[in-house]
């Protein structure tokens, strides 16, 4: 057995996306949670609560 290990991609962009369509085939919103007090993030600050904003990311809000 060779000791080259092989490189993988990372998982995690397939567990999200697979995440994603389960809520929409379950007929649910997708919704994404962003910590707003971090440095850099620039959202709106009438719907910041508890330093966090909900992002609706559904096809039909985004497109």
């Amino acid at each position: 057995m060779s000791e080259d290990k092989a490189v993988l991609t990372s998982h995690r962009p397939y567990l999200i996306r697979a995440i994603f369509e389960w809520t929409l085939d379950n007929n649910l919103t997708p919704q994404l949670v962003v910590n707003a007090d971090m440095n850099g993030v620039d959202v709106p600050e009438a719907f910041i609560e508890d330093g966090q904003i909900v992002l609706n990311i559904s096809p039909q809000a985004v497109s």
